[in-house]
């Protein structure tokens, strides 16, 4: 129902699947956005967020912006600070410029601390490779991230969730979560169902035969499965 009052902007798809997925406790939500990343270079456990924060406004100064700086979402760990700069669709939209004065920003108001700072560019990429920014003292990379590998992970772990022998109510809570995400990713216009192919091939069925027959009986074993996706 939600669906219907989505707007199918930026910020909306920002808010709809990282306030959900920040959510999950820290083990969940950091597994599946750090093998969302093709990066090697971010931390595997980075511990429990000490801080959420959307579209912070910081101070602009040495920017080229003139009221303040603000990305979308600024995620404190203990001895770690996470930038994510989202854009709307997974094609070129990212841009270095606004990365720069992100950091500008950033060191503006934490650079005092001394704390290693990295940013995920999520969606809008044109690359997987990993680039960064240069400030003064502050280097910070910048890790690649598409929107559909952060769904891809979402319905990775929901199947896990969904194969554990013995499952909790928490699991079950979580569930539902991800269950809730992966809707609100359909709903901004993500393809969130399972291919025939894969359904295919992800069976310990022969291939399709030329015999209707055959057709038919491979089609038939498989119906529950395209039925529950």
């Amino acid at each position: 129902m939600l669906g219907k009052f989505i707007n199918h902007c930026e910020d909306s798809l920002t808010a709809a699947v990282l306030t959900h997925l920040l959510q999950l406790p820290a083990e969940i939500f950091w597994k599946i956005l750090y093998n969302a990343c093709p990066t090697n270079c971010l931390p595997k456990n980075p511990g429990e967020p000490v801080s959420i924060d959307f579209w912070p406004n910081w101070n602009p100064d040495k920017t080229k912006n003139n009221t303040y700086v603000e990305p979308d979402v600024f995620v404190r760990f203990t001895d770690w600070d996470l930038i994510i700069e989202a854009k709307r669709w997974d094609r070129p939209m990212q841009d270095p410029n606004q990365w720069k004065n992100e950091v500008i920003a950033y060191a503006n108001e934490y650079g005092s601390e001394k704390v290693h700072v990295s940013m995920i560019a999520l969606g809008g990429i044109w690359s997987t490779d990993d680039d960064k920014v240069i400030h003064d003292e502050i280097i910070c990379p910048v890790h690649m991230c598409k929107w559909s590998d952060v769904l891809a992970e979402c319905q990775r772990m929901q199947r896990e969730l969904k194969n554990l022998k013995y499952p909790t109510s928490n699991t079950h809570a979580y569930k539902r979560t991800l269950s809730h995400l992966i809707d609100l990713f359909s709903w901004h216009g993500f393809q969130t169902g399972v291919w025939f192919a894969e359904v295919v091939s992800n069976s310990k069925l022969p291939r399709l035969s030329p015999s209707i027959a055959s057709h038919h009986l491979a089609l038939k074993r498989i119906k529950p499965q395209l039925i529950h996706t």
